[in-house]
């Protein structure tokens, strides 16, 4: 698989773990529920990738709220479910992707706010991860892997 496709087919793992994060927050479907869904949509993702999200996330939803909280301008309760989803994506990549760039990291999460997201939230979600990562960096939290 050639890089550029290998990065379509990791965008596309990222929009369709968006989409069952999204959901997830209003009813939790189960997993297999959303695994069938999801196959219905599209074969040309990366499979393996979107279920490291979906899972890695899942169990880890109160944790990358936590990590994220300090840069946030509002209520947690208050951000658009699609801007959480997205910030769970990025919070779970910064945290346990080690193999992953920030900057890619960031530029995914900015894509899909603008694909999915309101207006401006794209900016917004940059200056959160943006300052999760330098965070992390100075902490020199370790990125671990899942």
């Amino acid at each position: 698989m050639t890089a550029s496709r290998q990065r379509r087919a990791r965008h596309s793992a990222r929009q369709h773990a968006l989409q069952a994060l999204y959901l997830h927050q209003f009813d939790e479907p189960a997993l297999e529920e959303v695994d069938a869904w999801i196959a219905e949509q599209s074969t040309e993702f990366d499979r393996s990738y979107f279920d490291r999200l979906v899972r890695g996330i899942r169990g880890r939803q109160a944790e990358l709220d936590t990590l994220c909280e300090p840069y946030l301008d509002r209520p947690l309760a208050q951000i658009d479910p699609v801007e959480h989803a997205i910030l769970w994506i990025g919070c779970f990549e910064l945290r346990y992707i080690p193999e992953l760039d920030t900057p890619v990291i960031l530029n995914e999460a900015v894509e899909l706010a603008r694909e999915f997201g309101a207006g401006e939230s794209y900016r917004y979600i940059n200056g959160v991860l943006d300052r999760l990562a330098r965070t992390l960096v100075e902490r020199s939290v370790s990125r671990e892997r899942v």
